[in-house]
C-alpha cells in the first residue's frame, strides 16, 4: 500500500469488516458500501483485502452485495480495487478473488451467479466482466443461457475497456484492449478484437 492511502483509510468501517468477517479488509474514505441480509465476505489468512486505491480523480469505489450474497479471497497476498471501480453481486450470487490481483480505475464486475478470478491477474481501466446478459434472448426460435459463468484464470490480464461476458480465459492468456471476449480463451494465448480472435499463442507477459 502506498503512504498517501494510509492517510485516506476509514478507519471505523475497515475495522467494523475486518471483525465481522474475520480477514483484513481495509477501506478507503468515499467508498460506497451496500451490505444486505446474509451478505458474506470470506478473506484467506495471509490474503488483505483494500478498496478504494489511488485517487486520480473519478468516482469512488463501490462494493453492492445484496442478500446472501458471498464474495471470496483466496491465496497469499494483497487483493485492491482502484478508486472508481465498481462491484455489484446480486442475490445467492458468488464472487471469487485469487490473491495479487488488481482492479483498475472504474472496472466493472457485476455477477448475477458464479464469477472467478484467479492468482495475480488484472482488470484493466474502464473494463467491463459479466456472467449474464440480464435478459431472455431467443435466436432463431432457439433460446440462449441467461447467464453463464465466468471464470479467469491465474495470471491473465484483461485489458482496457474490454468486455468480457460469460467466458473462461485460460492461465496466462492477455486480452487486448477494447475486446470483447464471449467464448473461451485458452491458456496462454494473445486474444483482441470484437468479437475477441486468437492472434497469438504461448505468449508470456509481466507486470
Amino acid at each position: 500500500m502506498l503512504d498517501k492511502d494510509l492517510l485516506h483509510i476509514s478507519i471505523a468501517r475497515s475495522l467494523y469488516l475486518s471483525l465481522r468477517f474475520g480477514g483484513v479488509i481495509i477501506i478507503l474514505r468515499g467508498t460506497r458500501l451496500r451490505l444486505d441480509r446474509g451478505a458474506r465476505i470470506r478473506v484467506a489468512r495471509g490474503c488483505r483485502v483494500l478498496i478504494g486505491k489511488g485517487h486520480a480523480g473519478g468516482a469512488p469505489a463501490s462494493l453492492d452485495m445484496r442478500r446472501n450474497a458471498r464474495l471470496t479471497f483466496h491465496g497469499t497476498g494483497p487483493v485492491s480495487f482502484a478508486r472508481g471501480a465498481r462491484v455489484l453481486i446480486l442475490r445467492d450470487a458468488n464472487l471469487e478473488i485469487g490473491a495479487e490481483t488488481v482492479i483498475n480505475y472504474s472496472a466493472t464486475i457485476t455477477c448475477f451467479k458464479q464469477i472467478s478470478f484467479g492468482l495475480d491477474s488484472g482488470l484493466g481501466w474502464n473494463s467491463n466482466v459479466f456472467d449474464s446478459n440480464g435478459h431472455e434472448l431467443i435466436v432463431d426460435g432457439v433460446p440462449r443461457s441467461v447467464s453463464k459463468p465466468v471464470s479467469i484464470g491465474d495470471h491473465v490480464w484483461v485489458g482496457t475497456d474490454v468486455t468480457v461476458l460469460g467466458a473462461t480465459i485460460g492461465d496466462g492468456a492477455m486480452v487486448g484492449a477494447g475486446s470483447v471476449v464471449v467464448t473461451d480463451v485458452p491458456e496462454k494465448a494473445l486474444v483482441a478484437g470484437n468479437p475477441a480472435r486468437i492472434i497469438g499463442k504461448n505468449i508470456s507477459w509481466k507486470w
